[in-house]
């Protein structure tokens, strides 16, 4: 059955209010203080990522002719501007030309790269997912997640033992510990699971989660783990994936629809917004200085420039140049 064109419309409206609610969370993740805030404040803003990637799947359809299309499009959207922003993070960092090699060869050159060969992953698997979704093999999938986050986090955490530098560097470019969301969006928005339940009912669940997480990462910062607020542990799996579900719910309801000029335009530049941020994160150093800019004020500072400086880029270069060096 056809979507009204009305339903389509209030749809990617709130497609584009939930990209700028999770960018809002992204630049919020870069700007936590360190310690007992990660604890508390990272489980109300853990469904960053997520929620990108679930988006992602959601807009993907499992039935193409011409998967190399498909993929060589989406590559190359994102390709590019890795390269550019790779290049400028080494050279922000003082990096030398091995440096930069090493850089893009490993998407070291920031924290945030990373993405882009999480996204690439799922492109390229896209079919293969496609054929997963389709086959009595499907409920396989939702375990990939779970199981490698018990594998490369949980087991070095509770036995001490480090996994060596070549290991950790693929699991912290790997899609594994991401898996679910893009799996989650991929079927709902191909229509090949129907899920049952309540609003009210998750709604109560995320809360309950929430307090989990909170709980959780307490518990790691207690075992002087520094990266207590980190999006891979489970708990933050738990909350993520009842927030998409809600997500999904908000999106198939046509009497929700939010048309605030901002917050749409905060989600045309969500990808920009990412890419940029942590430059001027660098660029003013003081806003790691929370004394003198107290948290969440930091994340709002940056948030607004980031947001110009591709608003403005857009207007001066054109939305086809800033597509390519990814202001768009």
């Amino acid at each position: 059955m056809p979507v009204p064109k009305s339903t389509k419309a209030t749809r990617n409206n709130m497609i584009q209010v939930f990209r700028a609610l999770s960018i809002i969370a992204v630049v919020m993740i870069h700007t936590t203080p360190p310690g007992e805030w990660q604890v508390i404040c990272r489980p109300f803003i853990n469904f960053a990522v997520a929620t990108f990637l679930f988006l992602s799947g959601y807009l993907t359809k499992i039935e193409n002719d011409d998967w190399y299309a498909f993929c060589r499009k989406r590559i190359i959207r994102v390709f590019i501007p890795y390269v550019v922003w790779t290049v400028i993070y080494t050279l922000l960092h003082d990096g030398s030309i091995p440096l930069l090699v090493k850089n893009l060869v490993t998407a070291k050159a920031e924290t945030i790269l990373y993405y882009i060969f999480v996204y690439i992953q799922f492109v390229l698997l896209t079919p293969l997912l496609g054929k997963l979704a389709k086959s009595k093999y499907r409920h396989l999938g939702w375990f990939i997640a779970p199981v490698s986050t018990l594998i490369f986090k949980y087991y070095g955490l509770l036995t001490g033992y480090e996994y060596n530098a070549y290991v950790s560097l693929f699991w912290s470019r790997a899609c594994l510990g991401w898996f679910t969301y893009y799996y989650l969006g991929l079927l709902l928005g191909n229509q090949m699971i129907k899920p049952n339940y309540q609003l009210k009912t998750l709604i109560i669940l995320y809360l309950l989660s929430i307090i989990l997480q909170i709980l959780e990462g307490y518990g790691w910062y207690l075992l002087g783990n520094a990266n207590c607020g980190t999006q891979l542990k489970m708990t933050s799996f738990i909350t993520s994936t009842i927030f998409l579900l809600i997500l999904y719910d908000i999106l198939n309801n046509p009497n929700i629809d939010i048309k605030n000029r901002f917050i749409r335009s905060l989600g045309d530049y969500s990808f920009g917004i990412y890419l940029c941020h942590i430059m001027f994160i660098i660029l003013f150093g003081h806003i790691h200085c929370y004394a003198v800019i107290p948290y969440p004020l930091n994340s709002v500072i940056i948030i607004l420039i980031s947001w110009a400086f591709c608003y403005l880029g857009n207007k001066i270069l054109g939305s086809r140049i800033c597509g390519w060096i990814g202001l768009k």
